[in-house]
């Protein structure tokens, strides 16, 4: 998981939230649950806040599946809720799967955009501990972020990493600067990006 910034509400959703949220309920009524919250505005929207990655494992969701778009609050939980556009964004199925309708307001997930999520979990390797945060604890467990899937790509990523680490060390001088930074810029826009800043910075590597 790594920090969020919600980017500003569309205005397809501002224009309509009255009406959407009036549907939902309509549709709730009528024992249909009508997706309100699916229009491709408001899909493109959170996406591109979270650069098509799953808010909560941080994986590229394109590359294995559709993305959800993910109630923080559940609907079925908090119907008026439904169209907030605080409380929606994009998760890969595996977490919306485990996550689903569960929630305790006493014991909140982690949400990346309004806490800072390195408050709550520390990365070693491919594996994500929350060894004094009782939320983060917690959110590892329902939403699965140590599930097996997820720990073998967390894997794969670093793995890929050291591969240009390894070439970077063996560059001739001239090169090491750029390919430094090609590194560095991967890592800060690719997938994965707090497992793969806890091993650049595990190897002391400069500008991570």
């Amino acid at each position: 998981m790594r920090d969020l910034q919600k980017h500003p509400e569309p205005q397809y959703l501002t224009s309509r939230k009255v009406a959407l949220a009036l549907a939902y309920q309509t549709s709730i009524a009528a024992g249909t649950a009508k997706s309100v919250w699916s229009a491709e505005p408001i899909r493109s929207a959170l996406t591109s806040e979270t650069e098509g990655r799953c808010a909560y494992c941080d994986a590229e969701i394109a590359h294995v599946a559709t993305a959800h778009i993910e109630h923080y609050r559940p609907r079925e939980t908090y119907p008026n809720r439904v169209v907030d556009w605080n409380n929606l964004t994009i998760a890969c199925p595996a977490c919306n799967g485990k996550k689903h309708a569960k929630f305790d307001e006493t014991l909140p997930f982690v949400n990346p955009f309004h806490d800072d999520p390195d408050s709550h979990f520390v990365y070693s390797g491919d594996l994500i501990f929350a060894p004094s945060s009782t939320r983060g604890d917690h959110s590892i467990r329902e939403i699965g972020l140590n599930r097996d899937a997820a720990v073998r790509a967390r894997r794969r990523r670093i793995e890929y990493v050291n591969a240009q680490v390894t070439y970077w060390a063996s560059a001739a001088t001239p090169m090491k600067a750029g390919i430094a930074r090609e590194i560095i810029e991967d890592w800060r826009t690719g997938e994965y990006y707090a497992a793969v800043r806890g091993y650049l910075r595990l190897i002391s590597f400069p500008g991570a």
